[in-house]
């Protein structure tokens, strides 16, 4: 069994450019995959209001490399809903035991962030000399914010 978080988005473009962050982050075309879902809930909904069903586009990524929180920190950034974390079958790059009827367990507020947000904002406020590289003091502020988080 591996380890898989997954995020609905509302958009197969919003899932492809999650992905592509992942790949940018390490991950390769094995560990991601993106499938077009009927959600038995919207389902529901839907045909009590008289509406057609709704389709969802899902993200699924094995995370047997540790990597989890990259996961969730890069669907939440993209506008993903519904995170949850589970157990299954993962093979050639496909999420192959799939059960849209089945939920993972949900991925709480703040789970996967290393440290709270605004980061970016923060260090922004360093004092510059003007002589370092372009992310020296970036890359001095998450040294010292580590340091403290430690």
């Amino acid at each position: 069994m591996s380890s898989i978080i997954a995020g609905r988005f509302d958009s197969i473009a919003s899932a492809e450019d999650a992905a592509r962050t992942l790949f940018a982050r390490g991950f390769s075309v094995w560990d991601v995959s993106i499938v077009s879902v009927r959600d038995p809930s919207a389902d529901q909904q839907d045909a009590g209001a008289g509406e057609a069903p709704a389709d969802n586009v899902m993200l699924a990524a094995c995370v047997n490399n540790g990597l989890g929180s990259v996961v969730i920190d890069v669907l939440r950034e993209s506008g993903a809903s519904r995170l949850e974390r589970t157990q299954g079958t993962w093979e050639c790059g496909q999420w192959t035991d799939f059960d849209p009827d089945r939920r993972g367990e949900p991925i709480r507020e703040g789970e996967g962030e290393y440290w709270p947000r605004p980061l970016a904002s923060d260090a922004t406020a360093e004092e510059s000399t003007g002589n370092e590289d372009p992310g020296s003091e970036l890359e001095h502020f998450v040294n010292q914010k580590r340091v403290e988080h430690d």
